[in-house]
């Protein structure tokens, strides 16, 4: 973690600027970024809510007026079916933006929810217009990570429509470490995953039991464990050959500009 990626506190130990070194962190993985952009961006942000797990940030078709960026906790992308079913589209974890698409759209057309304890610091969409217009590098930044998005969304759809059910969960389990690893939340292999079977089959249209089916297979091909919590990575080459893995469509590489 850099020193000057961490929160600033005032001369009584308080937080005076949220925490967003995660974010940071993930943006310095895809573009170089100087200390006056950074300083841009944590100026930007400065409320600060926390919401309790199965709590919604946003509700589909909820009007709002900033953005939410993860400082701690894990939350997801939904939609709920009027006969009380819910697909997860997205997990979004520590230095994500949940819905940064809301500064164009306004209303989402899916909700946003907390599937642990989340803190989360608002970015004022006119805090967006004016970065915008300050610094159009920083606005393609922005468009940038909701771009990402968009690609995770798409690598979703195939996982649901062309794997098999251990491939779709080993899939799933490779990307959250990749994303995990880049904010500092994996250690040896292993990370914290607070989602039950049933969370975990929303994601991947399975029934609880199916998904307690196919983690005891892996478990039992001595890939991965998962257990309280916590995701444990026995053999990474074997459970990525077997969710046909390539990180690519995270973007986690160096570019220009």
């Amino acid at each position: 973690m850099r020193q000057d990626d961490r929160d600033i506190m005032d001369s009584y130990g308080r937080e005076s600027t949220p925490d967003i070194w995660k974010f940071l962190a993930t943006v310095r993985r895809r573009f170089r970024l100087s200390e006056e952009e950074a300083g841009l961006l944590k100026d930007a942000m400065r409320e600060t809510s926390v919401f309790a797990p199965g709590e919604y940030m946003v509700r589909e078709g909820d009007r709002i007026n900033y953005s939410s960026l993860i400082l701690e906790g894990f939350a997801c992308r939904c939609k709920d079916s009027p006969d009380g079913m819910r697909q997860i589209m997205e997990i979004q974890i520590p230095g994500d933006f949940v819905d940064l698409h809301s500064y164009p759209l306004e209303v989402l057309d899916h909700g946003i929810c907390a599937l642990s304890e989340c803190r989360i610091v608002k970015f004022p969409h006119a805090e967006i217009s004016r970065l915008i217009d300050e610094s159009p590098r920083l606005a393609r930044i922005m468009w940038f990570t909701t771009m990402v998005d968009a690609s995770i969304h798409r690598q979703w759809i195939v996982n649901i429509g062309s794997r098999s059910g251990k491939a779709r969960i080993a899939h799933l389990l490779c990307e959250l470490y990749h994303r995990c690893k880049v904010v500092g939340l994996t250690t040896d292999h292993s990370y914290w995953l607070p989602l039950n079977q049933t969370q975990i089959g929303e994601c991947l249209g399975f029934t609880q039991m199916h998904v307690n089916r196919m983690l005891r297979e892996l478990r039992e091909q001595g890939l991965v464990t998962l257990q309280s919590q916590k995701v444990k990575i026995h053999d990474w080459e074997g459970l990525s050959e077997l969710a046909q893995f390539d990180p690519d469509y995270l973007y986690l590489t160096p570019r220009d500009g």
